[in-house]
Parts: C-alpha cells; structure tokens; sequence
C-alpha cells in the first residue's frame, strides 16, 4: 500500500491536475473576495497581507495584483522543482487546494449572508 501511495505521489500528471485545480481556485477566491470586499469592506479580508494589499490598490486591482503574485511564486517554484519533488508539490498542492476550497465556500456563505440582511425589510417600531 505504501508503494501505491508512493507512486501515486511521484505522479507528474497528477501534479498538473493538482496546478488546475488550483489555478480554478484561484480564480474562485478572486471572484468571492471580490463579492465579499466590493466596493471598499476590505475589513471582510481575514488574511493581514492581501487585506494591505487591497487597501493600498483597490479592491480590483488587489486581487488581480495578489493572485498574479502568488501564482507567479509558485510558478516559479514549480518550474525549478517541478520534476525533481514531485512528491513533496503533490502533497503541498493537495493541501492547498483543501485550504482554498474551504476558503471559497466560505467567502460565498459570506457574500450569500452579507445580500440576505441587505434585502430584510427595516423594521419600524
């Protein structure tokens, strides 16, 4: 069984699945943060550094510049260890793409709460 997992893990073409994957979270996140945040609520931003970033870009301009970071980062390690820890990237890239799916599904609870109270009626009492 260890062999399997081992092999699974040395797989390339799953390592390029994982980048996809990825990359389509990525774009999610971009797109929910975007919901969540828009025009100027970058309090909503839970992580310190994109928050900044937000801050001192703009909410658009933020998340593009962000992300083109970080995937430009990560780019770059891909292409430097890509072959050599495919391994180590496969496990790294599973992770991430755990961590990112929950991030979205959040940031869309958050965004589908934040339009509920906007459409409640106000009360007069």
């Amino acid at each position: 069984m260890l062999k399997t997992l081992a092999r699974i893990g040395d797989s390339y073409p799953l390592l390029v699945g994982q980048l996809f994957v990825f990359l389509v979270l990525n774009i999610l996140d971009g797109h929910s943060t975007w919901k969540v945040v828009k025009p100027d609520h970058y309090y909503r931003e839970k992580n310190p550094m994109a928050r900044w970033v937000l801050r001192k870009l703009g909410a658009l301009r933020g998340i593009v510049v962000f992300k083109f970071v970080l995937l430009m980062f990560l780019g770059g390690i891909l292409a430097f260890y890509g072959k050599k820890e495919t391994r180590s990237l496969n496990v790294m890239f599973g992770v991430a793409n755990l961590v990112f799916l929950g991030v979205v599904i959040n940031n869309y609870r958050v965004h589908k709460k934040i339009n509920s109270k906007r459409s409640q009626p106000w009360e007069i009492s």
